[in-house]
């Protein structure tokens, strides 16, 4: 067994020989030095110095013999061996250990956590074919010079240390794992010219890119299992002594493995200095005789097997590996951890072994003969080879080898006749023997233990003899025994002896297995060889011998337990059972192990450092290294810039300024509007009012409704700095758009302005609303909604040219103006030159005072009539009204009454003073609907009753939403009343400026008008003419459920600041009327004082989102500081949903993502969905269901029809989603309402629809749209634009949202708007348990809404959910699911999935899921999709209007591709499905 024979003489044991046999053949270079033992144990001198004796040829021999000093290269390399040195005894048992210790983690891995996984079938969404084009596509990719930009060699990012330890044990690791060398190698030099993309989190450095640039561009062919646990390489082919370490520059020969001893022969010699001999080897002359060209006209037939044995012959002599290769295959279950090494071939050798190639080839050669033949040729090649070293041994006279040699004598074996007739007997074999151990020790060639002493050192070979002394305590035998026993009780050991004589005495021990076993042997023993076959292993004392019989055999077995326990780390410490003698021998293996593993790291770290250093050179040959004082060029220049704090001050404008308020206050135009608003209350306090401003940094001003203040205030501060010359930017919030509009222009025309000339260069006054603004440079005074306020905050800029900034109706306390005192808390301690102004009708002045550091109250009085104020009682007395006879109300599916509690009747039990009708009439009547039959039939008694029609020039109707208002409107116009004569005006923010404007306007004599408004008319704009108010009472607002942990838009009763501000606006002008469609004892009992600060009802989410984007710190902190500061409870539960959308990151960092949802007026998972849809182009489902689910469910369920309305929403049933079955009937209820001839009422009725409800999403999905086209994710073209504005400008009749047909493409593709739903909804996904579901996110059993189109089916084992309530039963049932799909959420869902290449797995943040992959490739496909998949959407995220490069868009194509593929796949499956049922 040549192989194993060259395993046992390792390089680096040159020191521990005790006599050198003289070497004068050069061939020797090559083959292996005999090894030799004395009796005393290895020198401390010897074993520090480790290196092999370099070999020399005759003429070297015969060098001087006096010492001289070493050369500088030799002490250079001394040196560079003590540096290596000192690196592996720092990394090197550190590197095995964690190597070792990951490469278990990950068979554990394997093996565990692929049983806890969901399969996944990628073949049934990604074909061959689309996973060829994903491998192609990201190979195309890795070899693109466009996406290496970004490199960044390994030292920029570690040490060079650190780096080289992170190779070694990188390297090591994909060896255990089943790679080659040739694998390894490649993947090395990519990962250093690539850190700066590698993971540095991970447990081995590089591993999972490793693994999967593998994959994609280095292993064709090679199989990286997961199904099955791939064994290490065989330790018979591989022993622990030839650990590759540095790759051979030479390519394999006939596909032979790389051996790494040659070259860390040739390594360390050409480091030491010495050179080659330069005279032509023996056997390179001669095989300068042979040449072996064409054989069929160069060599005869009868030449083919002479040529043959002398070819083989000549590579006998060199190597005798190189003649005899081990044919046998390695036994079944053996492991190593390394892949077979070859030896380093010369040029003579791998021409000899081509030409011998050529021979074996030819069809007319005679393989049987020439093996017979061989034998006999090798035997006589091995008798002169004895001879001439038996000869080169007795001429031998260097005196250094005297010195090396040890006291004792060496004892003479036999003679190599002896030896050979003991080989002769051995070919013809004892059959015995054979069978037993599996022939590993016959002669045959290739395969004799023997023939390998024979053929390395035939005569020469000389036996120590060692007198190890008594024994006491446990024999070696029995400690041996018992170590085998305890890995295999089974297992029998074999002793016998194979030396000739009993006082040289040699034994063999052989190991017999009952099974396979995971044994990872050291084979490089000293005097010892070591033969495997399958289950038996066994070890033969060749060069040591004992002089007894006992002693010879604990001998063999110290050196079989040695074997089998040096590197196993559990086993380190089982010599300490030995007795000390034995103790000692076994030390000397330990250290012997120890030296040849040093330098064979010392190789691996030098080969390491090299490749480290060539990506360094590469990368400075490459490219332009940029000097410090290059990179800081600009520097001077930015420095040097101005600082812009504080704004800027024109000073040489100052005069320009003065005649122009000179010339403005000249006009006739504005002293004909200065009388009229001199009439004005405020106008009285002008003088105080600035005179306030001036002396204090925050002033409030309470002013009742109709003094003016809105108006005149900031026309005050305006015409005050003008006239003195300073330049001054005076902004004015609002709460609504069209009170920043109609403000603006009245300011504007009171100026003496032209109606046209807002936000030009005419006009001093501008507006700034979310999809209008009308400013220019010369734009003094702006009114703007609070949201631009905040949005300019945002900014860099922020406020720095306002010098103004007036905060109007800030007793609305909405969520915006209270987030803005907070900001101005801090901007006011910044900019000290900074006015504020608070303003407001009803407001708690003092607290906002004591907020804003005692801040001066001013207060106005107001200028009203006294207006008569009526209640639903009076109404009902007043228009002999009786009530609807319509049924009792449906309930929506969501179960709710609009939000409103009904715990409490406001209908009271006596009213005394009123008739029996009326009485009646109340007692079943429902206050928490919209009754607007009352309305239109009050409007008509006021309008002609003798008494009250002098109330009816001008009426005001509060409505809750513009679903209402356009309800009333269609009513009103249809009535035969109002049909001639009046003008009907609606007024709401989503319609369009112009329209609105009518509302204002006196109408001609003779003509009456009625405007329908929402609360915008309560402070937000004053209708100057308006004589009477009929207030509904109710007004929707924004609400945080707390029941399902979600915001909804929800109606409500007002307070009762609200009611008397609705009261007011009807005495502007004379004495006024007021009706309140509520009973006068919920006004006095029930409303509240004050309307709930937004803050403390709405969701946080928008607000932690802007605290980051306005970068004021700890989000908690900074929201303690509000002035009704929100629970830290439900801080933290918005901040916990921004982290789960990855809206946020867990370090509470705002992402590109969480930037655009902030943009949009819905809540996290929502806003997602909605960004989501315009990347992947279904933007119309998305915003269908978002619209949804922001207000209530179409679907009723009226009292005593559940079963019918069950039945008629399963008709709709669609793609196994609950959310597009309710897409699928408003697209039913869109046909029908755009289909002439057909009636919605009636579709309505038939299908338990709610038009009302219907028409609410319509509505919202416009202003979604519009949000969308704002934030820049939807480009629409001139005519685009044009039809979304006709919808905002109409409200008499419905006009559908068209979205964009190339944003809308695979709305149909049920697959794919459900993998999106999953993805936006992400962390909220329910997984089947038996026969329940578990939700993911916190492992609680949960149970689907008994609505569901899921309940009872069997197909999803995921679905997402929108959110989840306890019923009155006290389950929790989840509504609004979807199924979600394995390998979609893969490539979708969260921010991180954890790869696990090396075992299949793929896992879900907090593993929460795991999916198990059959395919190497194909999970390294499904990676690099979701990574290029992710990295569009976040360019996406960061530039909406960027549009999609080449590559990018076969990447989303490849995407859409496997969606739609898999979508048609199932539509035929289904339609043959249906086929069948019919």
């Amino acid at each position: 067994m040549a192989k194993k024979k060259k395993t046992a003489a390792n390089p680096a044991r040159g020191f521990a020989t005790t006599s050198v046999a003289s070497k004068p053949k050069p061939e020797n270079i090559i083959a292996d030095a005999p090894i030799k033992e004395a009796a005393p144990a290895p020198s401390k001198e010897s074993a520090a110095t480790p290196e092999p004796a370099t070999p020399t040829t005759s003429s070297q021999v015969e060098a001087p013999k006096d010492e001289v000093a070493p050369t500088p290269e030799e002490l250079e390399a001394q040196l560079e061996r003590d540096e290596l040195q000192l690196l592996v005894e720092k990394h090197a048992a550190k590197v095995r250990r964690e190597c070792h210790r990951h490469v278990s983690k990950y068979q554990t891995e394997r093996r565990v956590l692929r049983g806890q996984s969901h399969p996944v079938t990628v073949q049934d969404w990604l074909p061959s074919d689309v996973l060829d084009s994903i491998v192609s596509l990201a190979q195309a990719e890795s070899n693109d010079s466009n996406r290496r930009q970004g490199q960044q060699s390994l030292l920029k990012t570690l040490t060079e240390e650190d780096a080289m330890s992170r190779l070694w044990a990188l390297d090591l690791t994909l060896r255990d794992l089943g790679f080659s060398q040739e694998h390894t190698v490649p993947v090395l030099k990519w990962l250093c010219a690539n850190a700066a993309s590698v993971e540095a989190s991970s447990s081995i450095w590089g591993l999972q890119e490793a693994l999967e640039w593998l994959a994609l561009d280095q292993c064709e062919g090679h199989l990286f299992s997961y199904e099955e646990m791939r064994p290490k390489p065989s330790t018979v082919d591989t022993p622990e002594t030839s650990r590759p370490t540095t790759p051979s520059p030479e390519p394999p020969v006939n596909g032979a493995p790389i051996s790494n001893k040659t070259t860390l022969e040739t390594s360390k010699t050409a480091t030491l200095g010495i050179s080659t001999p330069s005279t032509p080897t023996p056997s390179e002359s001669d095989q300068t005789d042979v040449y072996v060209s064409d054989l069929d006209s160069d060599i005869e037939l009868d030449a083919l097997v002479s040529t043959y044995l002398k070819i083989k012959g000549k590579l006998y002599e060199i190597d005798p590996q190189l003649a005899e290769p081990n044919p046998r295959k390695p036994a079944k279950g053996a492991k190593s951890k390394k892949a077979v090494p070859a030896p380093k071939q010369s040029p003579a050798v791998r021409k000899l072994l081509s030409q011998l190639q050529q021979i074996t080839s030819d069809a007319l050669f005679d393989g049987y003969e020439a093996e017979a033949q061989w034998p006999t040729r090798r035997n006589e090649i091995a008798q002169t080879q004895a001879a001439r070293r038996q000869q080169g041994g007795t001429r031998s006279t260097d005196p250094e080898k005297k010195e090396d040699e040890d006291d004792a004598e060496p004892v003479a074996l036999a003679k190599a006749g002896r030896a050979l007739s003991v080989t002769s007997h051995s070919v013809n074999g004892d059959d015995d023997d054979v069978d037993l151990l599996g022939g590993m020790f016959s002669a045959v060639p290739g395969q004799s233990a023997t023939a390998d002493i024979v053929s390395e050192d035939a005569n020469a070979e000389n036996v120590a003899l060692r007198d190890f002394g008594k024994v006491s305590g446990v024999s070696p035998r029995k400690v041996l025994e018992e170590a085998v026993r305890s890995r295999d009780p089974s297992a029998r050991l074999a002793y016998k002896m194979i030396s000739p004589t009993t006082y040289t005495c040699r034994h063999s021990v052989t190991i017999i297995w009952s099974k396979d076993h995971d044994i990872e042997y050291d084979e490089d023993i000293p005097g010892v060889i070591c033969s495997k076959n399958k289950r038996q292993v066994r070890f033969d004392a060749i060069t040591v011998a004992a002089v007894s019989v006992d002693q010879s055999e604990n001998y063999i077995s110290v050196a079989a337990l040695f074997s089998i326990s040096a590197a196993s780390s559990k086993e380190e410490k089982v010599y300490l059972r030995l007795p000390s003698n034995w103790r000692e021998l076994y030390r000397e293996f330990l250290e012997h192990r120890q030296t040849r593993l040093d330098a064979a790291d010392r190789e691996a770290i030098k080969y390491y450092r090299s490749i480290i250093q060539d990506q360094i050179e590469t990368e400075e040959s490459d490219g332009v290294v940029l000097t410090n004082r290059f990179k800081l060029r600009n520097q001077a220049a930015t420095s040097s810039s101005t600082s812009n704090s504080g704004y800027n001050t024109p000073v040489r404008q100052h005069d320009g300024l003065r005649e122009l308020w000179a010339q403005k206050a000249s006009t006739p135009s504005y002293q004909r509007m200065l009388f009229g608003r001199s009439n004005l209350p405020v106008f009285g306090f002008r003088d105080s009012i600035l005179s306030t401003i001036d002396k204090n940094q925050v002033t409030i001003i309470c002013g009742e409704t109709g003094c003016g203040k809105s108006t005149q205030i900031p026309s005050f501060v305006l015409e005050h700095e003008l006239s003195q010359g300073k330049a001054c930017k005076v902004f004015c919030t609002e709460p609504r758009r069209i009170s920043a509009i109609s403000l603006a222009q009245r300011v504007s025309e009171e100026l003496g302005e032209g109606p046209k000339d807002v936000g030009t260069m005419r006009s001093l006054v501008g507006y700034a609303i979310r999809l209008e603004s009308k400013t220019c440079s010369q734009t003094r005074l702006v009114y703007a909604t609070v949201g631009v306020v905040l949005r300019m905050l945002e900014s860099s800029g922020g406020l720095q040219e306002v010098t103004h900034l007036v905060i109007d109706e800030v007793h609305e306390r909405s969520i915006d103006s209270d987030f803005l005192l907070v900001i101005l808390r801090s901007l006011m301690e910044r900019r000290p030159e900074l006015k504020v102004v608070l303003m407001s009708a009803t407001i708690d002045a003092t607290r906002f005072s004591r907020y804003l550091n005692d801040a001066p109250i001013l207060t106005v009085p107001g200028r009203t009539f006294p207006v008569q104020t009526r209640y639903l009682e009076d109404a009902i007395e007043l228009t002999h009204y009786a009530g609807t006879s319509e049924t009792p109300r449906n309930t929506s599916d969501d179960d709710e009454h609009d939000g409103i509690t009904i715990d409490k009747s406001g209908i009271p039990s006596k009213l005394p003073g009123y008739s029996p009708a009326t009485r009646n009439a109340l007692s079943t009547y429902d206050e928490y609907a919209i009754d607007y039959d009352l309305v239109v039939r009050l409007i008509e008694t006021v309008a002609y009753d003798p008494q009250l029609s002098l109330f009816s020039s001008a009426v005001l109707v509060f409505l809750p939403g513009i679903a209402e208002i356009r309800q009333l409107n269609n009513l009103l116009v249809s009535h035969p009343v109002f049909s001639t004569n009046w003008f009907i005006y609606p007024l709401h923010s989503t319609i369009s400026s112009e329209d609105q404007q009518a509302a204002f306007l006196v109408p001609p004599p003779g003509v009456r008008k009625i405007v329908l408004a929402t609360n915008i008319a309560e402070t937000g704009v004053t209708i100057p003419d308006i004589t009477c108010v009929v207030d509904t009472g109710k007004h929707k607002e924004m609400r945080f459920d707390e029941r399902r942990q979600l915001s909804r838009l929800t109606q409500s009763f007002i307070s009762r600041a609200n009611a008397k501000q609705r009261r007011g606006r009807a005495g502007r002008v004379q004495e006024g009327l007021c009706f309140h469609l509520f009973t006068k004892y919920r006004h006095d009992n029930l409303m509240a004082e004050q309307q709930t600060p937004e803050m403390l009802r709405l969701s946080l989410q928008d607000l932690v989102m802007r605290t980051k984007i306005c970068k004021l710190g700890d989000i908690e902190a900074t929201l303690a500081l509000a002035l009704d500061p929100p629970s830290s409870r439900n801080i933290r539960r918005a901040i916990d949903a921004l982290i789960e959308v990855d809206a946020l990151t867990p370090g509470e960092d705002l992402t590109p993502l969480g930037r655009q949802i902030a943009k949009l007026p819905l809540d996290a998972h929502l806003g997602k969905l909605v960004l989501l849809a315009s990347a992947f182009a279904c933007v119309d489902v998305a915003i269908t269901i978002a619209a949804i689910l922001s207000s209530k469910s179409p679907f009723l369920t009226p009292f005593g029809a559940k079963q019918r309305a069950d039945i008629a929403r399963l008709a709709f049933k669609k793609g196994d989603s609950d959310l597009l079955t309710t897409y699928n009937a408003y697209k039913a209820w869109r046909a029908v309402c755009t289909t002439p001839g057909r009636s919605e009422m009636q579709f309505c009725h038939k299908n338990f629809l709610s038009p009302q409800n219907l028409g609410n999403i319509e509505d919202l999905k416009a202003q979604l749209l519009s949000s969308l086209v704002d934030a820049g994710f939807l480009q629409l073209t001139p005519d685009e634009r044009r039809a979304m504005n006709r919808y905002r400008s109409t409200s008499r009749y419905r006009v559908f949202v068209d979205v964009p047909a190339q944003y809308d493409i695979h709305s149909d593709n049920d697959l794919l708007v459900n993998s999106v739903i999953a993805t936006a909804f992400y962390p909220k996904i329910l997984t089947r348990e038996g026969k329940g579901w578990r939700n993911i996110s916190n492992n609680q059993t949960v149970s689907l809404a008994p609505t569901s189109v899921n309940k009872g089916s069997s197909t999803a084992k995921f679905l997402s959910y929108y959110h989840i309530m306890q019923s009155s039963n006290k389950f929790y049932n989840a509504h609004s699911t979807s199924i979600a799909h394995p390998l979609p959420m893969v490539l979708m869902v969260a921010a991180d999935m954890d790869f696990k290449l090396h075992a299949g797995v793929i896992s879900l943040p907090g593993n929460v899921l795991r999916f198990a992959v059959r395919d190497w490739r194909a999970a390294v496909a499904l990676k690099v999709l979701r990574r290029r998949v992710k990295e569009i959407l976040a360019n996406s995220w960061k530039n909406p209007a960027r549009q999609l490069g080449e590559r990018e868009k076969e990447w989303v194509g490849l995407f859409f591709k496997m969606f739609g593929d898999r979508f048609e796949k199932d539509e035929r499956v289904r339609e043959r499905a249906g086929g069948k049922g019919k």
